[in-house]
């Protein structure tokens, strides 16, 4: 049985990775909305990605002109956002980063990672809320 997945082309990669350019997004059963983020050229990579929505009912800012034009967004219903999560070693310590979202453009299949310069957010804000 193999696992349904969605290729999207990243321009300049994501930070840390820029070599990197074509992710293949996994849906992973379960609860919460959580998908695999593993990269084509190297199978070595892979993230764990969570609708920080659904964390963060709060999380809120705006995309910039530049961010839409470059993604070729042009209504809510092209875009999806994610972050990717940090588990160490003790699970319960396991953050999300909001500060830098990953921005997809689900018709055209490509995305970027966004660093949010003007806000409060954190790259390491706890997953699990108390």
């Amino acid at each position: 049985m193999s696992i349904e997945s969605t290729v999207y082309h990243f321009e300049n990669g994501i930070p840390g990775f820029e070599h990197l350019q074509q992710f293949a997004f996994s849906e992973i059963e379960g609860e919460l909305p959580m998908k695999l983020m593993k990269s084509v050229e190297d199978e070595e990579i892979s993230l764990l990605i969570v609708s920080p929505f659904f964390i963060y009912p709060e999380y809120e800012w705006e995309l910039s002109e530049s961010s839409k034009q470059e993604l070729f967004i042009h209504t809510e219903a092209d875009i999806e956002i994610w972050s990717i999560i940090t588990i160490p070693s003790e699970p319960m310590q396991a953050t999300i980063n909001l500060m830098a979202p990953l921005i997809l453009n689900k018709n055209k299949k490509i995305g970027k990672q966004l660093i949010l310069h003007e806000n409060h957010f954190s790259s390491r804000a706890p997953l699990i809320r108390a």
